[in-house]
């Protein structure tokens, strides 16, 4: 009896003493630091335009860079996943992160070919911090912790990129009061270091090396967990669904991104102060971060296509807003543009996920995952050049929101052709 009940009392220690938890602050760091600094871009392009003499379209490249690497390197970081492990490879993302702020410091006044280059590198090592120490890296952790509340989990991780964002924009606006750019890129760094450090070297762990067992892992050992359901990637990739949603994913993705990079520079084209554009982005983050923590719940209410029907037409009411605004300059079309746009922020966050979940299901999804992320990615990189092409026209930016409501308007209905072309829906 005493020894059994011992047992007991170590038993429970052992759960108090659960470390999954703290990986997954680990996690959330790591992405608050990573994908939030590099989302301060749009705040800067139009200092770092003015600054360096060089158009808004040849800055605003700079995401252009950014993106391709991503679709590059988004194939290299599950090779380095694989083989350095988590913690390495997160050790990485940290280093390119905070490397690729002090890069932007080099940048000299007088439209020189080096300020550019400078800037285009910046925009190169940024993909490392994003690909190496974001979404697909962080989510591996969250899988090595939990069976159990996998998904609430990695949600509450994930949501780390909005918040993270909406703190580091926030932050820009306050050092621009105070300070140039450049020390706002000096001081980011540092910081970046600092949390990144901190969380990948005293929190990123794992299960093996803490000497304990996932939460829920009783269950998957007697056999609890049935088989998931859904198709298999090669059934998935030859089915004519995954093939609209690849085209949809590029049509509803270009808006969204163009929006992230863009719009603080509109606001100030407009008259805007640099301080005020950044509490507005601030604000729009913030609110998106909090909005992607209740997505699953929007989600599993509104249904699939429900939830495409409602964050693609939050984006294209975002743009109208973004048109309206520079005419009467009333503070209520601000509001609405942010809360807007914060609703529309699952549509590169959360619906490739989604849908793609909803169309193939979840038995293979972590590859079909990764390549509709690809999709994602030529749809971000689509948006600055587009943006250039449009600002060199008469209608300018204005024209350009106006092309993506459209490109939204398409994407939405391709999104719910892909749903109803389902080959899970065929099986069953």
């Amino acid at each position: 009896w005493r020894f059994s009940k011992s047992r007991e009392g170590i038993d429970m220690a052992k759960e108090t003493k659960f470390f999954g938890y703290k990986a997954a602050v680990g996690a959330f760091l790591v992405i608050f630091a990573n994908l939030g600094a590099c989302t301060t871009l749009g705040t800067f392009i139009a200092t770092l335009a003015n600054y360096s003499g060089h158009s808004v379209g040849a800055v605003g490249q700079i995401a252009t860079v950014n993106t391709i690497c991503n679709i590059v390197l988004s194939v290299v970081a599950l090779k380095a996943l694989g083989k350095l492990g988590a913690r390495k490879t997160m050790l990485i993302s940290v280093i390119a992160c905070a490397a690729h702020m002090i890069f932007y410091t080099f940048v000299t006044p007088g439209a020189n070919p080096q300020s550019l280059i400078f800037m285009y590198i910046a925009g190169g090592l940024a993909s490392f911090a994003i690909t190496f120490g974001t979404h697909a890296v962080c989510s591996s952790v969250i899988a090595e912790w939990f069976v159990e509340k996998r998904a609430q989990v990695t949600g509450m991780v994930l949501s780390g990129a909005g918040l993270g964002a909406a703190a580091w924009v926030f932050l820009a606006g306050q050092l621009f009061k105070v300070t140039d750019y450049k020390n706002c890129y000096r001081i980011f760094s540092c910081l970046v270091l600092v949390i990144g450090l901190l969380a990948v070297l005293l929190l990123i762990k794992s299960p093996e090396q803490m000497g304990q067992k996932p939460l829920g892992w009783e269950k998957a050992a007697a056999g609890e967990t049935e088989e998931l359901p859904g198709v298999s990637y090669k059934e998935a990739v030859k089915s004519g669904s995954f093939k609209v949603l690849i085209l949809a994913l590029l049509f509803s993705t270009v808006g969204g991104s163009a929006y992230l990079a863009y719009a603080p520079t509109w606001w100030q084209m407009n008259g805007m102060t640099a301080t005020n554009a950044a509490n507005w982005n601030a604000v729009y983050l913030l609110l998106a971060g909090l909005l992607l923590l209740g997505a699953g719940s929007i989600s599993s209410k509104l249904g699939t296509g429900g939830f495409v029907i409602y964050v693609c037409m939050a984006f294209i009411l975002t743009f109208v807003c973004l048109v309206l605004w520079p005419i009467s300059g009333a503070t209520y079309l601000m509001v609405l543009t942010v809360i807007f746009a914060a609703a529309a922020y699952p549509v590169c966050a959360s619906i490739p996920s989604f849908v793609g979940t909803a169309a193939f299901g979840p038995k293979e999804f972590g590859q079909i995952s990764a390549t509709l992320m690809i999709a994602v990615y030529i749809g971000q990189a689509i948006a600055s050049p587009v943006m250039a092409l449009l600002l060199a026209t008469e209608g300018g930016m204005g024209l350009a929101w106006k092309v993506f409501a459209v490109t939204t308007a398409i994407g939405m209905v391709l999104l719910l052709m892909a749903l109803k072309m389902s080959p899970v829906k065929e099986k069953n």
